[in-house]
C-alpha cells in the first residue's frame, strides 16, 4: 500500500489589523477658542486708548508682558472670521490662514501659541484634503512646546490629520519631522498628551515603511511603559501601536529583544476588551516564530495559554477570535498542542464552534485543527463529541474557511489510530456531500479529497463511497483525477480511487468510468512528478483485476508504450518495479484469457 497523506496544520501567520485610537471626549473647544479670539481683539482695541484694560486672562496692560503686534491682531482676526463663518464641513488651510497660524505659533505669547494649536485641532477634525509639509511646519514647532496645553492640542491635531485625512498624510507627517517630537512626548507625565501621542503613532504605523521608521525612532521603550498605564485610554493606544509594529518580522524580533513578551502577557490579563484584543493579536503575530513561542510559554508557567483559553469565552466576539488565532499559532508546537488540551482548551473551543459564525468560527476550527495533529489529543477530541459538529461544518459551503479547517481536522483524526470511529460517525457521507457540491471551493476540495483518501483505507468506507448516490462519488473522483486543474486534488483523488479499487467495484459503475480512468492513468504515467507515476502504477495494479478494465486497457497502445518507457527511464527502482509488476500482470492475464478462449 502507498502512503497517501500526512497530518496537516494551519500555518501560523501574522494578522494585520488597524486599531482605532482612543481619545477622551473633548469639551467645546471651538467655543472657547472663539471666545478667546474675541477677547484678544477687544483687548487690542482697548490698548490703543487705555493701558489699564484687562487682557484675555484678566491681566492689566502693566503686567501683560507680551508686546502686541499688529500682525498678531490681523492673524487672530483672520482665523476668527474663518472659524466663525467660513470653515464649514470641508476646511482647508490656504496661504493666508497658514500665515496667520505661523504668526500665532511663533508668537512669544503662550496664549496665542495655544490658540494656534487649537485652530489646527479644529481644522484637522474635518479636513479631508491632503496636508503638505509646509502646512505641518508650524504644527511640528508646536509639538516641541513646553506648555502642556499646546502639547495636548498639537498632538491631537497630528493624530487627526493621520486618522481622518487621506493615507498620503501619514507619509507627509513623517517627512515633516513630526515623529521625533511625538516620540519625546511619549515620556510626558500628562495622560492626555500620552493618549494623543500613542494614538497618533498607532495611526502612523500602518505601512511597512512607517513601522520600520517608528521602531528605529526609539518609540518602543516608552510604548512598552505606557502599555501598563493605569489610564485605560493610554493603555489601549499603546497596545494598539505595539500591535501595528508586530506586523513586520524584523520589528517582532526587536520587540522580543526589548522585553515586549512578558509585558504583553501581563497586560493580557486586563479586563478591557480592547486591550485584550490588541495584546492577543500582538502575541499571535509574535507566535509566528518558534523561538518567540517558546518565550511566551516560559513566561509565568503557561500564563499565556491559561489566559487565552479564558478569553475564548469573552463576551467580545473579536476577542474570542483573536484568542483562537493566538492559540492556533502557539499550537504549531507539539508540546503546546498537548498543553492547550490539558489546560481545558477543548470545552471552550467546542462551545464557541457550536455558536460562532464567520471569522470567529474559522479561527476556532483552525485552532482545533492544529490540536488534532498530536496523537495524544485524538481521544480527548473524540470524547468531547466534536465529530458531529465537524461533519456539519464539512458541508457548510457558505463558511469556506471553517469548512476547510473542519475537513482538515477530520483528515488529521482519520490519519490516527481511531479511523474506525471516524468512519462510523458519518464523516464519509459529509465529505462526499462536499465533494459533489458545485459550491465547494477548490481550497476546501483539497482537504476533502485528502480526508477521503485517508478514510478510504477502511473497508467500510470503501463500500460507502461506492454506494453513495448510486456511485456518483466514484465518478466524481475519476473526473477530478483526470481533469482538475489542482495537482493536490488530482493526486488525492487518484489515491482514493486506488483504495476503492481494492474492493469489488460494481461492473456497471466501472464500465461507465473506464474512459475517465484511462485518461487519468495516461496523464499520471506521463507526469514529471515521480509520486504521480507511482500512484498511477499502484492503482493500475488494482484495476487490472477487473476483466472489463483489462479489456479496455489492452487496446490502449499508448499506455503500453508509456510502461515500457518507464522501465528504461531514470525513475527510482521502486517505480520501475511497480511498472514491471503491471507488465507481468498484463502478460499473465493475456495468457489466461487466451487459454480460456482456446477452451
Amino acid at each position: 500500500m502507498i502512503e497517501l497523506t500526512t497530518r496537516t496544520m494551519e500555518e501560523p501567520a501574522p494578522l494585520n489589523v488597524q486599531p482605532t485610537p482612543s481619545n477622551k471626549p473633548k469639551p467645546d473647544v471651538l467655543d472657547n477658542l472663539l471666545k478667546f479670539f474675541r477677547q484678544f481683539l477687544e483687548y487690542c482695541a482697548a490698548c490703543i486708548t487705555c493701558g489699564c484694560y484687562k487682557g484675555p486672562n484678566g491681566q492689566t496692560g502693566d503686567v501683560y508682558e507680551t508686546e502686541l503686534m499688529e500682525g498678531e491682531r490681523r492673524a487672530v482676526q483672520n482665523l476668527l472670521q474663518y472659524l466663525e463663518s467660513e470653515m464649514g464641513e470641508q476646511p482647508t488651510i490656504n496661504d493666508e490662514r497658514l500665515r496667520a497660524l505661523c504668526i500665532l505659533t511663533y508668537s512669544d505669547n503662550e496664549e496665542l501659541q495655544r490658540s494656534a494649536a487649537l485652530c489646527y485641532g479644529e481644522i484637522s477634525e474635518k479636513m479631508t484634503v491632503p496636508v503638505t509639509e509646509v502646512i505641518l511646519e508650524p504644527l511640528v514647532v508646536l509639538l516641541q512646546s513646553k506648555d502642556i496645553q499646546v502639547q495636548k492640542a498639537a498632538s491631537l491635531a497630528v493624530s487627526n490629520f493621520a486618522l481622518i485625512g487621506p493615507n498620503k498624510n501619514k507619509d507627509v507627517i513623517l517627512g515633516s519631522g513630526a515623529l521625533r517630537p511625538l516620540v519625546r512626548l511619549l515620556d510626558s507625565s500628562n495622560v492626555e498628551v500620552q493618549c494623543n501621542t500613542c494614538g497618533c503613532i498607532t495611526t502612523l504605523a500602518t505601512t511597512d515603511a512607517t513601522k520600520h521608521v517608528i521602531l528605529k525612532s526609539g518609540a518602543l521603550r516608552p510604548l512598552l511603559v505606557l502599555a501598563k498605564s493605569r489610564d485605560i485610554r493610554v493603555q489601549r493606544n499603546a497596545t494598539g501601536a505595539i500591535l501595528n509594529l508586530t506586523h513586520l518580522q524584523s520589528n517582532r524580533n526587536e520587540l522580543v529583544a526589548k522585553g515586549a513578551v512578558p509585558i504583553l502577557v501581563d497586560v493580557l490579563q486586563s479586563t478591557d476588551p480592547d486591550v485584550q484584543y490588541y495584546c492577543s493579536a500582538a502575541l499571535s503575530n509574535m507566535a509566528v516564530n518558534d523561538k518567540h513561542r517558546a518565550m511566551m510559554i516560559a513566561v509565568g508557567y503557561y500564563d499565556v495559554l491559561v489566559q487565552l483559553i479564558t478569553l475564548i469565552s469573552s463576551i467580545s466576539t473579536r476577542v474570542q477570535c483573536q484568542a483562537c488565532l493566538a492559540l492556533r499559532n502557539l499550537a504549531s508546537d507539539a508540546d503546546n498542542q498537548v498543553l492547550i488540551v490539558r489546560l481545558g482548551g477543548l470545552p471552550a473551543l467546542h462551545k464557541l464552534i457550536r455558536n460562532a459564525t464567520e471569522d470567529t468560527l474559522s479561527a476556532a476550527v483552525a485552532c482545533l485543527r492544529n490540536l488534532s495533529i498530536h496523537k495524544s489529543n485524538e481521544i480527548p477530541i473524540i470524547a468531547e463529541d466534536f465529530l458531529p459538529d465537524l461533519c456539519r461544518l464539512a458541508t457548510l459551503t457558505e463558511e469556506q474557511e471553517a469548512q476547510k479547517h473542519a475537513t482538515g481536522t477530520l483528515r488529521n483524526l482519520a490519519a490516527g489510530e481511531h479511523i474506525k470511529i471516524i468512519s462510523s460517525s458519518g464523516c464519509a457521507e459529509s465529505l462526499a456531500e462536499a465533494l459533489l457540491s458545485p459550491a465547494t471551493h477548490i481550497a476546501v476540495l483539497v482537504e476533502v479529497t485528502a480526508a477521503l483518501a485517508v478514510l478510504a483505507d477502511e473497508d467500510d468506507t470503501k463500500q460507502q463511497l461506492l454506494e453513495i448516490q448510486g456511485g456518483k462519488v466514484f465518478s466524481k473522483l475519476v473526473s477530478l483525477a483526470s481533469l482538475s486543474k489542482n495537482a493536490e486534488v488530482r493526486y488525492n483523488c487518484a489515491g482514493t480511487i486506488g483504495q476503492i479499487a481494492l474492493a469489488e467495484i460494481p461492473e456497471d459503475l466501472l464500465d461507465r468510468n473506464v474512459p475517465g480512468l484511462l485518461l487519468y492513468i495516461d496523464k499520471f504515467l506521463g507526469s514529471s512528478e515521480p509520486s504521480f507515476v507511482h500512484i498511477s502504477l499502484w492503482t493500475l495494479l488494482q484495476l487490472l483485476n477487473s476483466a472489463i478494465f483489462r479489456e479496455s486497457f489492452a487496446k490502449e497502445s499508448r499506455l503500453h508504450q508509456q510502461l515500457q518507457a518507464i522501465l528504461v527511464s531514470k525513475q527510482s527502482e521502486t517505480i520501475k518495479e511497480l511498472a514491471q509488476n503491471v507488465v507481468n500482470k498484463l502478460q499473465r492475464s493475456a495468457s489466461l484469457d487466451t487459454g480460456l478462449g482456446g477452451d
